[in-house]
């Protein structure tokens, strides 16, 4: 009995495909961009102002220090008034596929909002392609002080002297007996 390989039946692949698109969303993947939430509080410890921008990382799920420092000094000024930055917060969902549906049905304890406390390169993990939209870096900025000191209220420092008390010194010759 002899076996005709000329047509190889392949729907099974093509069915495959069709079925994986379908899940596409719920696989992990690197992420391209990034939201940036940036929050002015002015003196009165009152939000000022809400920006939103989307951020294009050069490198997949990395923000460069170099980057990191660009952002900050760009969003530092608003309507003429200079801020400073108060704190970074970082907002990555590192669920996988298989609990998403645990995680929406049980209170879980995850917490996926960690505060960065050096201005240094920020490292985004992979997220799955449902969840993108939801990473973000939260950038809260407090405004300035722009009144001017007085040079003249206890801001001076006072130049310091190191001497001992005693100036007078003494000088003692020992003499060797011959």
């Amino acid at each position: 009995m002899e076996i005709e390989y000329n047509e190889l039946n392949d729907d099974w692949i093509d069915n495959f495909e069709k079925t994986d698109k379908l899940y596409q969303d719920f696989y992990k993947d690197d992420l391209y961009y990034t939201n940036l939430q940036l929050i002015y509080v002015n003196r009165s410890n009152e939000i000022e102002k809400i920006k939103q921008e989307a951020f294009l990382m050069s490198t997949p799920n990395y923000i460069s220090r170099e980057e990191m420092i660009g952002i900050l000094k760009r969003n530092s000024v608003d309507n003429d008034r200079r801020y400073t930055l108060l704190s970074i917060l970082k907002y990555n969902i590192t669920l996988d596929a298989d609990e998403v549906k645990f995680f929406l049905n049980e209170s879980d304890d995850r917490h996926f909002l960690t505060p960065i406390k050096n201005i240094d390169a920020i490292s985004f993990e992979k997220s799955i392609n449902m969840f993108h939209d939801l990473n973000d870096l939260i950038l809260i900025f407090y405004e300035k002080s722009n009144e001017l000191k007085d040079p003249n209220a206890n801001t001076v420092t006072k130049k310091i002297y190191l001497r001992s008390l005693n100036t007078h010194k003494k000088t003692i010759k020992k003499r060797y007996k011959e």
